[in-house]
């Protein structure tokens, strides 16, 4: 068997086995889910007849990508999203999600099964999204089509307006999540397209949701100027920011906490996160720029303003965490010799004063990224984003920035008691597998097994814990042709 430790898979720097490998055993696939009330456009379908469909949009879509699209109802997804969905899903793929399994679900019709809405005596709509496979949430984000929207044309990014933004959100006892946001003022038939992203993995969900808004749009409400909301600076992560409204009496109505994350800290980002938090939780309030009775944040240190309804007043109280920043200690170089090959696993180990594994980042070297000044680079963003222990990068005025060179880059640490490893695991470059995929699923070992695809090319096992995903035998998972193949596998 070829194994990334053998002649065949060199090693640099010698990685220790996982004991946890032994006697592990796969966990079977799981999705992920999609919106039910209202009924996605996926789900829709799913609930009847797939093989033979008797709605006509469901049997046209059924036509262009087959049935599968119905039996995976809860996996449109794109792995490598990463908040970008713009990037990954372009227009007229939206509801697809740019997933091949789904494109019938792109068809421009107007006859998708829709599903009447209304708000409630506050103006908001509880969504129900069952979840078959729960994860942390970096944000879901709701977007209404535009008044004039033309459903004979594939629906495009210009065709949405935002209308609501939720946080983390847990999964209710009975499997779903819980929703709430204010409808936005629409009469008549539109589209609801949601994007759930993960804050766990740069993976991404996509629904497109076809409905009737009942009764007309509730009447808008007034909003009044009652002062700006402006930067005087970037704020570090973890600062609280919190919109507290009051009614006429003093009684606190409501208020809004905005705990700002990393890449939200910014002068000119921050005001905006705030923004969309409120606008996408609060009743009685909204920050933004006012247009034509729309209020919008912007990303800008000064711009934002803070509405309120009737006679109730504000307050915007920022609580910026007691943490004493850390001081990094050089301990080191990381220095490259020499290009490496696609494929390769650059590891960085912190150990602590005892000599227990404090943490591990492993970083896999993509297309791009393997230049003798580009891996050193790839290694130091991902350990800078993950690391608690360490950074890599050059040290100016108590910021360390990585930069693409093979010398300049060195290795700190936020404690003496500490050191670190770097561990290079370079992919077998001789032709030898270990199978002829799919004999032998089932008995693959993460991190060692190779096997030849039906592309006539090579691919290694991912190491624990994504390499649990090889064995499972399903055509979302073919080594270079199913759709979620880089979940699993690694080009050898």
């Amino acid at each position: 068997m070829t194994s990334f430790g053998s002649p065949g898979f060199p090693v640099l720097a010698l990685l220790a086995a996982s004991a946890a490998l032994i006697g592990f055993q796969p966990a079977p696939a799981r999705a992920h889910g999609t919106m039910t009330t209202p009924h996605s456009r996926v789900y829709a379908c799913a609930q009847g007849n797939i093989e033979n469909p008797s709605d006509p949009a469901c049997r046209a879509a059924s036509a262009v990508s087959g049935t599968q699209t119905f039996y995976d109802w809860m996996g449109i997804n794109q792995a490598n999203a990463n908040g970008n969905h713009q990037a990954v899903v372009p227009d007229g793929k939206l509801c697809s999600g740019n997933n091949p399994t789904f494109s019938g679900l792109d068809l421009p019709r107007s006859d998708w099964q829709a599903t009447s809405i209304a708000p409630d005596a506050s103006g908001r709509f509880e969504f129900r999204f069952r979840g078959t496979a729960p994860h942390a949430t970096r944000d879901w984000v709701f977007y209404a089509t535009r008044d004039g929207w033309d459903p004979a044309k594939p629906l495009a990014w210009g065709d949405l307006e935002e209308f609501c933004r939720i946080g983390n959100t847990p999964l209710s006892s009975d499997g779903t999540y819980r929703l709430s946001c204010p409808l936005p003022s629409r009469s008549g038939r539109h589209v609801i397209y949601n994007t759930w992203q993960r804050s766990d993995s740069t993976e991404a969900f996509y629904t497109c949701i076809d409905v009737t808004f009942d009764g007309g749009p509730p009447p808008p409400p007034t909003w009044r100027d009652v002062g700006p909301l402006s930067a005087q600076a970037d704020q570090p992560a973890g600062t609280l920011v919190t919109l507290s409204i009051f009614n006429s009496d003093g009684s606190q109505a409501e208020r809004i906490e905005t705990t700002l994350a990393a890449g939200e800290t910014g002068a000119a980002v921050w005001p905006q996160r705030v923004g969309q938090n409120v606008n996408g939780r609060a009743l009685y309030g909204r920050i933004g720029v006012l247009n034509n009775g729309a209020v919008t944040p912007i990303a800008a240190a000064v711009g934002n303003r803070v509405y309120v309804t009737g006679n109730r007043t504000h307050r915007i109280d920022i609580r910026v965490p007691d943490l004493p920043p850390p001081t990094w200690r050089d301990n080191g170089p990381l220095t490259a010799q020499n290009a490496l090959p696609v494929g390769t696993v650059v590891t960085l180990r912190v150990f602590n004063a005892n000599g227990s594994d404090a943490e591990r980042i492993d970083t896999t070297l993509a297309e791009g990224q393997t230049s003798i000044t580009a891996w050193p680079l790839r290694v130091a963003q991902t350990v800078n984003a993950t690391s608690a222990h360490a950074r890599i990068g050059v040290l100016a005025n108590g910021a360390i920035a990585p930069v693409a060179s093979a010398t300049a880059n060195r290795v700190y640490l936020n404690s003496a008691d500490r050191r670190h490893q770097i561990d290079i695991r370079v992919p077998d470059v001789s032709g030898d597998y270990d199978y002829a995929y799919p004999a032998g699923i089932g008995s693959y070992i993460p991190g060692q097994t190779v096997v030849k695809a039906s592309d006539g090319k090579r691919y290694a096992c991912r190491p624990f814990p994504e390499g649990q995903w090889c064995n499972i035998d399903h055509d979302a998972y073919r080594p270079g042709t199913g759709w979620a193949w880089r979940d699993a596998w690694i080009p050898y």
